[in-house]
């Protein structure tokens, strides 16, 4: 009797593992491109996601006597947003090239991602100029 108990929890154990495994992401996916542009300032590059996080490498450039601008990364999954990652800002004709990650600790990491080109004025008040629609892992 003590071998069939033995062997119906080992059984119901192997089965149990079998419902709760979470199906498989890539590592990292292929690059996708974006790009935002207002007037003469830009965010434009691509995005990368991993297993936890998704990575924007662009470059940032604002226009002279426009004020500055700096690029926003907010990682989704589902419908939540998680932080959100921000480049260095830029001003008066300057420009900078630099990846920017945004993380969501989840398994199977973030699904999708917004990218937003923002303007900031001299108060420090941020507005923000253009965004992408949701971008797929």
């Amino acid at each position: 009797m003590r071998r069939l108990v033995a062997a119906g929890i080992g059984v119901v154990a192997t089965l149990g593992t079998i419902g709760i495994a979470a199906p498989a992401q890539a590592a990292t996916t292929a690059a996708k491109p974006f790009e935002l542009i207002y007037g003469n300032s830009f965010y434009t590059g691509t995005v990368n996601f991993s297993n936890r996080s998704v990575t924007a490498t662009g470059e940032v450039k604002s226009t002279v006597g426009g004020g500055c601008r700096f690029g926003e990364v907010t990682a989704f999954v589902g419908d939540k947003g998680y932080p959100v990652g921000r480049t260095r800002s830029v001003c008066d004709g300057d420009a900078v090239v630099m990846p920017i990650t945004s993380t969501a600790d989840v398994p199977g990491g973030p699904t999708s991602v917004v990218l937003t080109l923002c303007a900031v004025d001299s108060h420090g008040s941020v507005t923000p100029l253009r965004s992408t629609s949701r971008i797929a892992r």
